[in-house]
């Protein structure tokens, strides 16, 4: 697991989450899902009959997840970041050994979207990771076209697609080098 250098992001903390939080990033990320579900984007479905609330108090429990918040505790947005591949990671990716940490459950609360709060927030982890020489990987539905071009615009390069049809995926990445 890494730290990050600072814990605020404007007038936001954020800090690792921890048991309190389950029930706020969980209504987050099931707000987003309903967004993208009455936009027609196929994302996140799974989230909405609580398809991932175990994993989501798991990962928050493993110390994985992190929430960005108002000074008076009003969450703003979620994601998780980790060195550890999951599943998922594995069937995205491979089974890698290279040091990489991956980003999921990006979200941003419905309350502060289009204030680019999640391009500032992937800027964030950019410049205050402790990653020494590695990747920051994440993945997205392919059929998300904003999504897509929003990774693109943070600095994500296009890693190639896993899966078909609905089931498609965008894989993305930046190599961290540290210089001396």
């Amino acid at each position: 697991m890494t730290t990050f250098k600072v814990a605020k992001l404007d007038d936001f903390t954020v800090r690792v989450a921890n048991e309190r939080d389950v029930e706020p990033i969980t209504n987050m990320l099931k707000a987003a899902a309903r967004s993208l579900h009455e936009k027609e984007i196929k994302q996140w479905g799974y989230l909405l009959q609580g398809g991932e609330d175990e994993e989501i108090k798991a990962d928050i429990s493993a110390g994985k997840t992190y929430i960005v918040e108002t000074g008076s505790g009003e969450p703003v947005a979620s994601f998780n970041f980790t060195n550890v591949q999951n599943e998922w990671d594995i069937d995205m990716w491979g089974k890698r050994q290279e040091n990489a940490f991956y980003i999921h459950r990006f979200v941003v609360n419905l309350t502060h979207q289009h204030r680019q709060l999640g391009g500032r927030l992937l800027q964030w982890i950019d410049e205050n990771h402790t990653i020494q020489d590695g990747y920051i990987r994440l993945d997205c539905v392919a059929n998300n076209p904003v999504l897509n071009a929003f990774y693109q615009k943070a600095g994500f390069q296009f890693a190639g697609y896993v899966g078909d049809g609905d089931d498609r995926f965008s894989l993305y990445e930046k190599v961290i080098k540290v210089t001396a």
